[in-house]
Parts: structure tokens; sequence; C-alpha cells
């Protein structure tokens, strides 16, 4: 078992580590918003109520194969995958990082596009992509769940909404999107 466990530098305040591999290159690279307090206590991502839905879909779509015994953030790096929050600082659903964690979060993202050159972004919350276009780009416009194409030149990699279960994306649209992010992920297996 791992432990992503870490300290936020300079300060008392655990959090979880970025997963990322120590030499440039992703498939995919995840974008959460905050790290739960259950899951920083747990020392691994998504290990609330929400985060084993987020999990259980990566798992349904065969997008993320998870060996017996086996957390699920172990398994990131072996896909070429990788995982970020926006902010570190530990909140509870629903609360939103400010506005100056999101402007340091925005540059940290960009900073790791440019080094790891992902494939895909996925931004595991809508609000958080909505949030970094209008922080990075004033673009008030909102996105959509699953691919959102019109943003690809911006990242340097195709931006893709994750339909989280509980949200105003109806099942059948997301059952859609997932569908379409795994045959891209497959369809993109030979580039890496």
């Amino acid at each position: 078992m791992d432990n992503h466990q870490t300290t936020i530098p300079g300060t008392k305040v655990k959090t979880l580590e970025n997963i990322l591999p120590d030499e440039p290159g992703l498939k995919l690279l995840y974008v959460g918003k905050v790290p739960a307090p259950v899951s920083v206590a747990a020392v691994h991502y998504f290990q609330g109520k929400q985060g084993g839905m987020f999990w259980n879909r990566l798992k349904k779509y065969s997008i993320l194969n998870v060996p017996a015994g086996k957390k699920e953030d172990d398994c990131l790096l072996s896909h070429c995958y990788g995982m970020i929050d926006i902010a570190k600082v530990p909140r509870p659903f629903g609360q939103e990082p400010t506005d100056d964690e999101y402007e340091k979060g925005t540059s940290l993202l960009f900073n790791i596009l440019e080094i790891h050159k992902p494939k895909i972004i996925v931004f595991v919350y809508k609000k958080v992509l909505d949030k970094i276009l209008y922080c990075r780009f004033k673009i008030s416009d909102k996105s959509n769940y699953g691919f959102n194409e019109k943003y690809q030149n911006l990242f340097g990699c195709m931006p893709f909404v994750f339909p989280m279960p509980r949200t105003r994306c109806r099942r059948e649209d997301a059952d859609d999107y997932m569908k379409k992010l795994a045959e891209y992920i497959s369809t993109n297996k030979k580039d890496n």
C-alpha cells in the first residue's frame, strides 16, 4: 500500500501529494478540486462516497484496471495516468478553493501540462474547468460534460469533464461520454 499523504510546505497541514511520474510523459492527467479530509486520513485519493463512485465508473469502463488488494490511485502510474488537485488544503465536499488558490493551482497545472504533455486532461469536477477557463483565459462560457474539443488548443491536450454521478448529467449521456473516453484512450494507446 502506497502512502500518498504529504504536508503542505511551510505548514503542518496534511494533504495528498500529486501523483506524477519521475520522467516526463503521461497519457492522461486527472485534475481534482481539493483533497477531502477522509481521503487525507486514508492516505489515498477519492476515499469518500463520491470518490468511490469516481473510481467505480473508471473501472466499469475499463479505463483503470485495479488488481485485487490494490488501491486505485496506486495503479495510476502503471497506466501512465497522473493525478493532481487544483488546491491542496483539504476541505469537505462542497467547499470551494479561494480565487487565489485557483490562480496558483492553474499555474501549477499548466507547468505540469508543459512537462508531461498528456493526451487527455480529465477534470473530475466541471466547476474546476469553468474556473480555470475564467482565471487563465477570462472565458466565462460554461464547459460541457464529456469532451470539450473547443478548448483543446488552450490546454495542448483534449479536455474532458468527468460525468460524476449525482450531477446534472443524465445517466444515458454519462454512459455515452464514458464510452467515448474509453475509446479515445484505446485509440491513442499506440502513441505512447
